[in-house]
Parts: C-alpha cells; structure tokens; sequence
C-alpha cells in the first residue's frame, strides 16, 4: 500500500501508525520498523512524507517518534488530542532529542475537545504547521453517524479552518465516502465543499481518488485568466487613483483581487501559471 501511494499524484503521503495497526506490541513495533524500512527503500519523489503516531494515553507514541526521527521524517500527526496539553507532553520529549530540532506537528482536530479548545492549540503549541480535521474520530466522540452528508460538519470544519487561517497554518480534511467508497461522486462532493469552504486540500484513503481531488483543488485555465484579467485591471485602475474596477460587469476589489492573487499562487505552486492564456 504504501508503494502504490509513494507512485500516486499526491501531494503528501500520510502513513499511519494508529489506527491502521493492530493495538499489540507485535504489530506496533512491526508498524515502525515498516516505517523505517519504507523511508530507506521507496523513491517518494517530490512528495512529503507524515506519520500519523499513536495518542499519548498509549505505550507506543514514543517509539513511533523515534522511528520517524530514525526514518528522517520531520512531520508528525498527533491523534486524538483534546487540550494543549496533550501536545506539549509531544513537544517537551522532541525538545528533549537532539536529532528532533526540525520535527513539526500537524495535530488531527477530531474530539470535542479538540474543536472546543482549538484556538488554544493553535496559539500555545510550537512547531505547528498544520490542522488536520479527523472526521472519523468526531463523529464517535458527539454520537453522530457515519452518513455522506459534508454540511454535517460545517461548524468543526469552519471552527478549525478560520483558527488556522489566523495563526497562519495549513488546513487539511477528509474527503470520505462512507456509505461506498467506490463512489467516485462522494469524493468529489466533499471535494468540492472543503474547496468552497478555503480548505487548501483534502485528505484521501484510497489511491484513486488523489486525482478527483486534486482536479478540484487545482485552478482551471478559466481561473487562471479570470485572476490575471483581475490583477491586470487592478493595476491600470490604481494608476489612475482609481480602488476598483468593473469587469464584465461585475465590480472587482480588493477582496477580489486578494482571491485572485491566492488563486494564481496555487497555480505557481502548480506550475501553471505560465501556461498561455486560452
């Protein structure tokens, strides 16, 4: 699995060390061996490599650190969390490792207590560069079901991403379909709410649907030109003192052109930017 995943088009490969593994000793430490294994022996390309590690109220956390300090891993995803406090227990023992000075944490936000103290989170826990929204783990901690329902979980989502967004951070959730996950059309349903909501990606379980989602997060031609239609009228219009501009219609401002701007630094990041304008 992680071979098929390592030759995918994803942007970043998740491996998990919680609850993919079975809950014994045996197949823990056997997880972590795999792990560094995997790291030594598989091309991941240009792609990023996170461990999702098991919570602090189990024997195998610390292990799992080291493996991914062994493996030369330097982004862990620590589940379950409820309070600051969890995590900074994480962040005392990687300031503790010489070898873990560049270890960073994307923090699964997926209880109710995450969600209720997720500001404190964000503005008291170091090496922070991400928030994961675990839907999974939420829907059993408030007692919903498991249903292919995005809006469901519009207050967490929208919590979780205006806290990231203000402390400068990534802001990644599942696009899951749990009634069949064959259905290609669930996928991209979250897909596309994660996207309308300003998530900057979404987190698959299956190969496959890495290119549904990144078509839904990637800019179209269309998009491209209609941002630098925006930037380029925005610029003659404050040559001539002007704050805003009409086009086809529509009044462009500056939070237009803010979105525009976003939209073509994706698709820098994306390298099409420099694609002819259709």
């Amino acid at each position: 699995m992680i071979e098929k995943a390592a030759s995918s088009d994803a942007d970043v490969i998740m491996i998990d060390l919680d609850d993919a593994v079975v809950y014994d000793d045996v197949s823990k430490l056997g997880a972590q061996q795999t792990l560094v294994e995997a790291m030594r022996t598989i091309d991941f390309g240009r792609r990023q490599v996170v461990v999702r590690i098991n919570s602090t109220d189990m024997p195998w956390w610390k292990g799992d650190i080291r493996a991914c300090v062994d493996a030369g891993v330097t982004t862990i995803v620590p589940p379950k969390c409820d309070t600051p406090e969890d995590l900074l227990e994480i962040v005392h023992f990687l300031d503790e490792s010489a070898d873990a000075a560049d270890m960073r944490m994307w923090p699964m936000i997926e209880t109710t207590g995450a969600i209720i103290h997720c500001e404190r989170i964000a503005a008291e826990v170091p090496r922070l560069t991400g928030l994961c929204f675990g839907i999974g783990d939420y829907t059993v901690s408030v007692g919903a079901h498991f249903v292919d329902i995005p809006d469901r979980v519009l207050y967490p989502l929208s919590k979780m991403l205006c806290v990231a967004r203000y402390h400068g951070l990534a802001a990644l959730a599942p696009a899951v379909a749990f009634s069949d996950m064959n259905r290609e059309s669930i996928i991209e349903e979250w897909g596309a709410f994660l996207r309308r909501l300003g998530y900057d990606g979404a987190l698959v379980v299956h190969p496959k649907h890495v290119g549904p989602i990144n078509r839904i997060f990637s800019p179209t031609r269309d998009d491209i030109d209609a941002a630098l239609e925006m930037r380029d009228a925005i610029t003659e219009a404050r040559a001539s003192n002007k704050a805003a501009v009409i086009i086809g219609g529509k009044l462009i401002e500056k939070v237009n052109i803010d979105l525009a701007l976003r939209t073509l630094a994706i698709a820098e990041k994306l390298g099409l930017v420099d694609a002819q304008p259709a």
